[in-house]
């Protein structure tokens, strides 16, 4: 089903051809994207018009799960072949790259966070992860289900296989590098953004602002994403970037868990 999204690359050094997606899926997964946004900010809108019973964790599972059935319904194909490859021609690399990804991002971005310290004088934890903090002592299961299962299948299908994957697969270098660039700066400007440019005032409403600290958190994300990045494009599987995103997102929430409960 919807076999065009998608096309079969077969990379040099594997055995099996890597499903990678094509300018038209690519198009369709960011429409996904854009869709889910627009569908958090409506029903954001009336939840606060209505009073509804929806607070910041109902609406991101709402939307995050529904984007996610709705990637599987088009891309089902895609998941499953490049599951089934994953598999069937296991590699070392599908391990020990999400690995290295994950500790080299994490060295990379401790070195960022001492950098930007000494800028403002200060440590100040990014307000996403703020926020993740918050909604994790109200909604611990319902978040690590969020985090480190859902989250990480649908950003990497649309910052990894939409944005990068599809352009480094090219045999063109400024194609390589542009996907490369792009996926490394959406992904980073996609966990900032609604904190550098929109802000809300005492009754509620929500107006456009710049706040020049909060965009400047962009450069936290870089390690991550860059890491991200690489093991789609060494990886050669949409699977072998979600395991790299599930292990910094997991051992993230549970050193948070851990720290709570050394704390009580």
């Amino acid at each position: 089903m919807f076999k065009s999204l998608y096309r079969m690359h077969q990379n040099s050094d594997r055995i099996q051809p890597e499903a990678v997606l094509t300018g038209k899926g690519a198009f369709v997964m960011l429409l996904i994207f854009l869709g889910e946004q627009l569908a958090a900010e409506v029903i954001s809108v009336f939840t606060a018009l209505y009073s509804l019973p929806l607070g910041v964790m109902e609406i991101n599972m709402i939307v995050n799960g529904g984007a996610m059935l709705l990637m599987f319904l088009f891309f089902g194909g895609f998941f499953i072949r490049n599951l089934v490859n994953f598999f069937k021609e296991f590699k070392s690399i599908y391990i020990w790259l999400p690995v290295a990804c994950y500790f080299g991002a994490t060295t990379a971005n401790i070195i960022i966070q001492i950098m930007l310290a000494v800028v403002r004088g200060e440590f100040q934890n990014t307000s996403n992860n703020a926020l993740v903090m918050q909604l994790l002592s109200q909604y611990p299961i319902p978040l690590l289900l969020l985090t480190v299962v859902i989250a990480p299948i649908t950003e990497e299908a649309i910052f990894r296989a939409a944005l990068s994957r599809s352009m480094t697969a090219s045999s063109r270098t400024w194609v390589k590098v542009l996907g490369f660039v792009l996926s490394v700066f959406l992904f980073s400007f996609f966990h900032i953004y609604q904190f550098a440019f929109f802000a809300t005032d005492a009754s509620g409403a929500v107006y456009l602002t710049f706040n020049f600290n909060e965009f400047l958190s962009i450069i936290v994300y870089f390690p991550m994403a860059i890491g991200l990045t690489l093991c789609s494009f060494f990886g050669k599987n949409y699977w072998c970037s979600v395991i790299c995103h599930m292990l910094t997102n997991g051992i993230a929430v549970f050193m948070i868990l851990f720290a709570k409960i050394l704390v009580q």
